[in-house]
Order: C-alpha cells, then structure tokens, then sequence
C-alpha cells in the first residue's frame, strides 16, 4: 500500500520550518556568544549582540522568503526552481508495513499546533504583565519622591536597592556612608540613563515569541549580566575623585559586603545592586585581561553560514542525474511522445510546441482542486509501485516538473532528476521514472491559474516523489 509519510497540510509546514530555522539560528549565534564572547569586556557590543540575535532568529526566515526571487542557486541549484513551485515530498512505500497508517496526518494536527503554540505565547506574556503589575503596585505602596530624571521610591527595608524604568527602589535600612550611597544611586542611575529595562521588556517579548527555542530562555539573564557590568563600568566613572584613588578596590569591597547582608524577597525584572550576579562582577571589575576585539568579527563568518543553511533547510536533497534511460529521445528515461493524431499527415515530421513561457514564483499561486492535501491524494491513490522494481528491490527519488497553463491545464512534464541504479538495474529504474511521469500527467481535473499583476501566468511546478522499500 502506498504511504505517504512527510505529508503535512500546508498550514503546518510554515510553522514547523519556521521554528526549526529560529531554534537553529539562535542555538548559534548563544553558542558564539557562550563561548567567545561573554568573558570579554567589550560590555557594549555585547548587550547588542544579545537583544540583536533574537530577532534575528525571529525574523531570519521571513527575510528569505521576501528574497527568494533573488536567491534561485540556493534554493534549488539542479534546476533553478524556487521553493513557491517546489512541492512537499511524496513517498511512495512498497509492502504492506504502511497499511494501517493514516495516508496523511490528521485533519487537526496543525490547528492543534498553532493553538500550542499561541498558549505558549500566552502563558509567557502573562507572566510578563503579572511581573509589571506587582512593580506597579509596589511603586504604589512606598513613598516616593521626584526627582531630576527619576523617581527615588524609598523601601524602608522591605525591598533591596533596586530599579527599574525610572524608578529607584532605595533601601533606606541599608548602613552607608555618603560616599558609598552616592556610588550605589549612580549605579542604579546607569540602569535608569540607559534604559536597560525596556531593552529587557523587548527582550522578553522576544523570548514569548520563541518560547519553544530553548536557547532563548539563556538570553535574559545573560543581558541582566551584561547591564551589570555597564552600570559597574559607569558608577566608577561617576564617582571617580582622582585618577590615583583606589575606587575600584573600594568599589569591589562594597559590593561584597552588601551582597553578604541577609537576603530580601527582590521585584522581579528590577536591577538589584546588592543581588546580581556578585562574584562575576567582582572579577570582571578586578580583571586586568585586555578585550580580545577580533572576537567580535565572529558574527559575519557565522552569520553567513546561517544564512546558506536556512536557505538551504528547504531544498529537495536530489539524486544525481538519471542515466539509465532506455529512450532515444531523454537522457532523464523519459518515454517516447506519443503517435501523432490520424487527422495530420505531416505530424512526425513537426517537431512538438515549445512549452509556454512559465515563471515560478508569482503572486497568486496556482491551486488544485481541493488543496495540496487533495493533490497528494490523487497523486497517492494513482501511483502504484513498479513490480521489478520492488523484486530488485530499488528504491531511490525522482523530480518531476511541469507547468501549470492559465487555462489550468498541464503541461511539460519531464524528468528533471530521476532514480539512479546500478548495473543490472536500469529496466527497474526505468519503470519508476515512467510512473513517476505517468502519474503527473494523469492527475484528474484542472487547476485554478496562477495571477501576476492582475492576469492569468503559466507557472512551473515541481514535486518531488520518492520510492522506498518498506
């Protein structure tokens, strides 16, 4: 009975490819990031590189589908064809192993993808509001006071020193000389002057929107990390006296000590002095190591590569040109034409109409009738599995191509690749290039027609039908 096993509605493809290419580019660019980048102290490169992957992953998918007219070799380099006129896979399966499963995934399979998929989205961003709304509230509940760019909130004991937005959560229980004070506030001013909360309010949005990657749920506190070390970087600068004073030592020794205080419960999403990642910015503050700036360069080499391999994700992996045709007139096994009609006298001697000219990538793609599911129905009932080839046990893939008129007829089809053999086998291979083309050509019924600027286009199709032995 035949199978076919990669068939999937053509409502969950898109989603499954676009999460397979995100969660490979992001896996990337956290693994450059995890180890080349994070022990440098080029801080500044670092926090965009983290707030830029993201929405690289995001959106690295649907930039390639805005330039696939550009980008034909790498879709499909054996014949130029692009991915809107490359259909799914079909597999063809020998035996009888594939008769109690279904001949395409249930009907609501990819709706159930997408409603999984939305929760998730969900579930992530209403953890996000219930996090702004108990920093809202407790905003609310402290005394406050205005000042010159920020809000001073004071806490009384009850929350660590703090802050976000605008907003300064200050721990007046907190034992500190003036000195120290002031260099706490302009590390908490550093979070607030450079706006580090919005860029981890966009980064979270971005991590709802790829909650399925699990390489995005490192992101968050990596850039916490990353601000840390900026508001370490201009705290020092802020209170610097002289360029002889040791501000960093005392800067270090300070940090150390209120980070050994009793804890506080802290607001979440909120940058804390006295709770963030303590040991790391001390030897960060007290490393001597000079930034290795080359590293940064990494992402271009990097960057390339992501962009081949998701273009790439797509191609149809093809089998080497056919050659064990039997006919004359195809080096790709093609049948011989058919007899020319009675009524024509001078037929043999006239050689065949060129095919119309087809494009493969319009705005309006032609459909069948009933949908891609209903096309590889038809393909999938009329395809029959070659008997020499099942007793010399062959199996293999062939490409076969045809254009799509706009009178929604067919027509051109060929073999653009077929099943190759090896010696003994070429009668075998032959026979299921021929079903290949003969079950294309017979395909009941006709097609809606492709539109381009508002009118009727042949456009070129391609489906790639593999014979496995099950």
């Amino acid at each position: 009975m035949n199978q076919v096993l990669p068939l999937a509605p053509t409502t969950m493809l898109p989603l499954l490819s676009w999460m397979l290419q995100s969660t490979l580019c992001l896996g990337a660019c956290w693994l450059l990031y995890r180890y080349a980048l994070r022990q440098e102290r080029f801080f500044t490169f670092n926090r965009r590189f983290l707030l830029f992957t993201p929405w690289l992953a995001l959106g690295l998918p649907g930039l390639l589908a805005l330039l696939k007219p550009w980008l034909p070799a790498i879709q499909n380099p054996a014949n130029g064809l692009l991915n809107g006129g490359l259909l799914p896979e079909l597999t063809i399966s020998s035996g009888a192993a594939g008769a109690n499963l279904a001949t395409q995934l249930p009907e609501w399979l990819p709706s159930s993808l997408l409603l999984l998929y939305l929760t998730g989205v969900l579930v992530v961003l209403m953890r996000l509001g219930t996090h702004l709304l108990h920093l809202w509230l407790a905003a609310r509940r402290f005394p406050r006071e205005a000042r010159p760019g920020y809000v001073l909130v004071h806490t009384g004991g009850r929350r660590p020193t703090s802050s976000f937005g605008r907003w300064v959560f200050w721990d007046d229980s907190t034992t500190l000389s003036s000195d120290e004070a002031r260099v706490v506030l302009a590390h908490e001013l550093a979070h607030v002057q450079q706006g580090h909360s919005w860029e981890r309010l966009s980064l979270e949005a971005t991590q709802a929107l790829l909650w399925f990657c699990p390489f995005i749920h490192f992101y968050p506190p990596a850039l916490a990390l990353v601000h840390e070390f900026l508001a370490d970087e201009q705290a020092l600068r802020a209170t610097a006296s002289s360029p002889a004073a040791p501000v960093a030592e005392s800067y270090t020794a300070l940090l150390a000590r209120l980070a050994l205080r009793q804890l506080h419960p802290d607001l979440p999403l909120t940058h804390s002095f006295t709770q963030s990642f303590t040991l790391t910015r001390i030897r960060m503050l007290t490393s001597q190591t000079p930034a290795r700036r080359w590293k940064q360069w990494l992402l271009l080499p990097i960057g390339a590569i992501l962009f081949v391999a998701v273009a790439c994700e797509n191609a149809p992996d093809l089998d080497k040109p056919a050659t064990t045709a039997t006919s004359k007139d195809s080096q790709y096994g093609t049948p011989p034409p058919p007899p020319p009609p009675p009524y024509t006298t001078n037929a043999a001697d006239t050689p065949p109409p060129p095919p119309p000219p087809a494009l493969s990538n319009v705005e309006v793609m032609p459909e069948y009738p009933g949908g891609q599911t209903a096309l590889f129905s038809a393909l999938l009932k009329n395809t029959r599995y070659p008997a020499v080839a099942v007793q010399q046990k062959l199996q293999g893939k062939a490409l076969v191509s045809f254009i799509v008129n706009t009178d929604g007829s067919i027509s051109a089809v060929k073999l653009e690749r077929g099943v190759t053999a090896a010696a003994g086998q070429q009668a075998a291979a032959t026979t299921l290039n021929e079903e290949a083309l003969r079950v294309v050509r017979e395909l009941p019924g006709k097609w809606t027609p492709g539109l381009n600027k508002g009118k009727r286009v042949a456009v070129q199709f391609a489906v790639p039908i593999t014979f496995a032995l099950r």
